[in-house]
């Protein structure tokens, strides 16, 4: 993976512990300064790019409470998040998990909003979303919400820093709550592995503490409740001064200052200082060391964990971001391109992790192959030789500059993320650079200084280093106390040994980037448009015949140098069956793998891809700077069509998908339930199972004859959007057609087809896919009848208006379990609803009765406040996109699902307009109360099945859906 910023291992780290992520430039190409700001502002104005039209000030209240205010007028959404400096770190020694119970309390009630489900009937009745995390050092809260609606949520969101209630009722739900999300997790072995982490480190360190909670720590004490604790805690740690919010809104600068002075001068400052400094987070005596974890999962990694200083104070100069780079680059010479030649290892990562307010660890992770695991003490030796290398001769200035370079290229053509996004990470950013560079601290390359670079290198050292192997290999002889994760732990690792010549030839440092971009203007459209006529912005088809049909559209209003190319190619061979559909996948794994030498550098510049299967051919993506696309698709299109792969990599890769095929019924369990429901009502779809059955007997020979034969009849549709002209568009669509379809044999597209319920049943369907976890998964379906926009919309609305309420009972009221939640779930241009809830201590049978009732319970309220939410689903729907890559994905989504005059989004506006509170209940009643017509999916077989129609053989039950034929 592309290692530009200091990145989490994915593998070895929590969510719960945030990376801290960094990234580019000093002294931008492009920067702007907003007005000075008067007295009681921050002397230092924000450094923004050029191309950033939002207003921003930075101000620091009366109680040292830091605000970032950013005013766009063209903004989608409102959104603001609040930081505060105090996270599991500080828990109490007999309290642990108490940050992230009390993070759960904040949100139930305030003296001014007192009921317990207020705030987020608000948010979502306002088309907004909200959610909280507690990290290490740090407990983040944020919301986004309709544009116009700022000032009252801010309102409410203020108050729980202000006069939150805390009561007592819901004490005991949350500590469940809390409970539950522990539960949920422990097979996770990224939670496991952590645990195991956890009780190596330094006792003294507070990151060797748990972090989550669950009934046993958060239990009453004598003489004093958990509530006490909480309240005290949040008493002496809430204080404003550690205390850092981010506010984004359509309003100008003065008013949303005075929405923030109005609601948070009232934040209290306390009298509390927290540490600078923790004793070391490992004892130094105990390293080097060597630790062996067996996963649940089939997993196979090497991971060097290197104490280091904290490195946020280096955040000018990044100095192991560079050496991240260099370490986890992917190209020719790399540590990865030789060890994938000798079969050892699929992908390196490197960077920064478990940070905390004095102290980090550099990791450098390997994801290996079985062979590689066996070859761990060799693995060692050509790390410490790569490390050395960079001592030696990788402080260069060059080097250093290109980094700086394309730092400089994202920041100034940075494009808007998500509001919820951008505020929740500026608010983290506050307490970490300096308010001049809270924009461009991640962009920022100050100075190129070999003797920081150095001084860092020096920490990665065979003497300072938890060396850690996780295989299922592993013979453990302990477990952990709280994950009951499987280990061995040894003194010392592998000897380091010296290279031979020859293998010492095959690893360089990077050669310079072919692939930055050289060209970046922005090409001008057509003399129409330049003489002021009104752009015709939606794609248009510019070729057409039997072979393919080609969108295009040049971009008009995000005015960047960058373009997107959306490819789908339909196979016949491919849409035939599950082996078709499961060598189709190894086909773009083995393109990807063929292809990443040559592709990295472009990734690293600015121009990616991605080559995934679907279930009836391919969809290529290519996406970033315009200017090198060509020379990208060129060496993709080369590879597709003249198939030459080798055997070893066919092995090796056919061994990774089956395991992640394995692996992912061993995800979070509502995760894997939810996956079922394409392979139940789609044509064709393959459940993991019946792809391990295709493809496991597969032969290199076998293999090979498909690839050579996919592309037979194959057609495919593209779209080319951004900065392209049409005769460029049109060159490249020739180009993949001459590659890839000209080959005709007269085979047809067999047609895509969605599966409906049918009515008139005499029981409700059940399907159960048995997994092993302790939580009770119940998972109700609930199918639109028909693609049309008006039942699409009233599918959006009726879950829109369910959603709080469903959330508020089963979760929050009744306790149900830690995951309860409605879910769009589209099938191609068929809209659904999902309702789940995933519950430790509650049976199937139960939760089904909930559900029911609640559905039932519903049926009178449902067309409450219909007005309100019509209103919220409108804007959220007339939302115009973020970024030029949104905007391509909107159209290439329409195309996708045959809206081809891209004119459905306006038509469900109109749909959702027209909805009465009759034609609501009319829905309401015939879709989700027909008890007859849902489908159930649970993770243990039912007692009462006799209620049930029962799914055990999928073909019969296929048989007796309603057909929907898609193009």
């Amino acid at each position: 993976m592309p290692i530009l910023c200091y990145q989490i291992n994915p593998g070895a780290c929590l969510s719960l512990l945030l990376a801290f992520f960094l990234g580019l430039t000093s002294q931008p190409l492009w920067a702007q300064f907003d007005d000075l700001p008067k007295a009681g502002y921050s002397p230092l104005a924000i450094v923004k790019s050029e191309n950033d039209k939002r207003n921003y000030r930075y101000l620091i209240l009366d109680n040292q409470l830091r605000v970032l205010l950013i005013s766009d007028p063209a903004t989608e959404k409102a959104a603001a998040a609040l930081d505060v400096q105090v996270g599991a770190n500080q828990n109490p020694p007999d309290r642990l998990g108490l940050a992230h119970f009390l993070e759960h309390m904040l949100f139930l009630g305030t003296e001014k909003y007192p009921h317990a489900g207020e705030y987020q009937e608000f948010i979502s009745q306002h088309g907004g979303r909200f959610n909280a995390f507690t990290a290490a050092e740090n407990t983040n809260y944020f919301f986004e919400i309709d544009k116009d609606e700022l000032a009252p949520a801010l309102d409410r969101f203020a108050q729980f820093f202000v006069a939150p209630l805390f009561s007592a009722e819901y004490v005991e739900r949350e500590r469940n709550a809390v409970h539950s999300e522990y539960l949920a997790k422990l097979n996770d072995d990224a939670r496991r592995e952590w645990d195991v982490y956890r009780e190596l480190m330094n006792p003294a360190h507070p990151s060797a503490k748990f972090t989550v909670g669950n009934l046993a720590t958060l239990a009453d004490r004598e003489g004093r409740s958990v509530r006490e604790d909480m309240i005290a805690f949040y008493d002496q740690h809430y204080s404003s001064h550690l205390m850092s919010l981010v506010v984004l809104g359509r309003e100008p600068l003065n008013a949303l200052e005075a929405m923030v002075r109005e609601g948070f001068s009232a934040v209290p400052k306390r009298d509390i200082t927290l540490p600078a400094k923790y004793p070391p987070l490992f004892n130094p005596l105990d390293l080097p060391a060597s630790l062996e974890i067996k996963p649940e999962k089939e997993l196979r990694q090497l991971t060097f964990n290197f104490p280091i200083p904290n490195p946020d104070q280096f955040y000018r100069k990044k100095p192991y971001t560079y050496i991240a780079y260099l370490l986890g680059h992917e190209g020719r010479g790399s540590l990865l391109s030789l060890l994938k030649r000798l079969g050892w290892a699929d992908s390196v990562y490197a960077g920064t992790s478990l940070h905390s307010r004095s102290d980090a660890v550099f990791q450098l992770g390997i994801q290996l192959t079985p062979q590689g695991v066996r070859a761990r003490d060799q693995i060692v030796s050509l790390v410490f030789h790569c490390i050395e290398q960079l001592r030696a001769r990788g402080s260069s200035a060059w080097r250093y500059s290109e980094l700086q370079q394309l730092a400089d290229l994202d920041f100034h053509f940075q494009e808007k993320r998500v509001p919820m996004e951008t505020v929740s990470s500026l608010a983290q950013k506050m307490s970490k650079y300096e308010p001049l560079d809270i924009l461009r601290g991640d962009f920022l390359y100050a100075d190129f200084d070999s003797s920081l670079i150095e001084k860092s290198l020096s920490f990665l050292n065979s003497n300072n280093v938890l060396l850690v192997m996780v295989a299922p290999t592993v013979e453990p002889y302990r477990v952990t106390k709280l994950y009951a994760a499987p280990f061995t732990l040894r003194a010392g690792i592998p000897e380091i040994l010296e290279l031979k010549p020859t293998v010492r030839q095959e690893l360089f440092l990077p050669e310079k980037n072919m692939f930055i971009p050289k060209r970046l203007s922005v090409k001008a459209g057509s003399m129409l448009e330049q003489r002021g006529a009104e752009a015709d912005v939606k794609p248009k088809v510019i070729y057409r015949n039997n072979n393919m049909r080609v969108w295009f559209a040049q971009d008009q209003e995000f005015k960047q140098p960058r373009a997107q190319i959306s490819l789908r190619i339909k196979s016949p061979l491919v849409a035939a069956n599950a082996e078709g559909a499961a060598q189709a996948q190894l086909f773009a794994a083995l393109i990807t793998d063929q292809l990443n030498e040559f592709a990295y550098p472009a990734r690293l510049a600015g121009i990616d891809f991605t080559l995934t299967a679907n279930g009836r051919g391919y969809d290529l993506g290519i996406f970033g700077y315009s200017g090198r696309q060509g020379m990208l698709m060129n060496r993709i299109m080369t590879a597709m069509s003249a198939v030459q792969f080798k055997e070893d990599r066919f092995t090796l890769l056919k061994e990774n998908l089956l395991r992640t095929w394995r692996n992912q019924n061993k995800d979070m369990p509502y995760q894997v339930l939810a996956k079922q429901i394409g392979p139940l009502q789609m044509i064709p779809a393959w459940s993991n199972a019946e792809l391990i059955a295709a493809l496991e007997g597969k032969n290199f020979e076998q293999f090979n004859q498909f690839a050579n034969r996919q592309l037979i009849d194959a057609k495919a549709d593209a779209l080319f959007y951004g900065n392209y002209f049409r005769a460029e568009a049109l060159k490249l669509a020739v180009l993949v057609e001459h590659e890839l379809l000209t080959r005709r044999a007269g085979r047809e597209m067999p047609p895509g087809v969605l599966l409906m319920l049918p009515s008139g049943t005499t029981k409700p369907w059940l399907y159960t896919h048995a997994l092993d976890h302790n939580d009770h998964i119940v998972e109700l379906f609930i199918q639109s009848p028909s693609p049309s926009v008006d039942d699409t919309a009233h599918m959006m609305l009726v879950r829109q208006l369910l959603q709080p309420e469903f959330y508020h009972q089963l979760r929050t009221e009744k306790q149900l379990g830690y995951i309860v939640a409605a879910l769009s779930v589209p099938l191609l241009n068929l809209e659904n609803s999902l309702l789940v809830v995933q519950s430790p201590a509650t049976d199937e049978a139960r939760v089904i009765k909930e559900i029911d009732s609640l559905l039932d319970a519903q049926a009178s309220v449902i067309a409450d406040n219909l007005e309100l939410n019509q209103q919220s689903l409108i804007k959220k729907l007339q939302e115009p996109a973020r970024s030029l890559k949104e905007q391509s994905e909107r159209y290439w989504n329409s195309i996708t699902t045959h809206d081809e005059d891209f004119s459905r989004r306006e038509a469900l506006i109109e749909a959702v307009a027209n909805i009465t509170p009759e034609s609501l209940n009319h829905f309401y009643k015939t879709i989700f109360l027909d008890k007859n017509r849902r489908l159930w999916l649970t993770s243990d077989a039912l007692d009462a099945r006799d209620d049930f129609t029962e799914i055990q053989d999928l073909s019969a039950y296929k048989n007796q859906m309603g057909r929907l034929a898609q193009p």
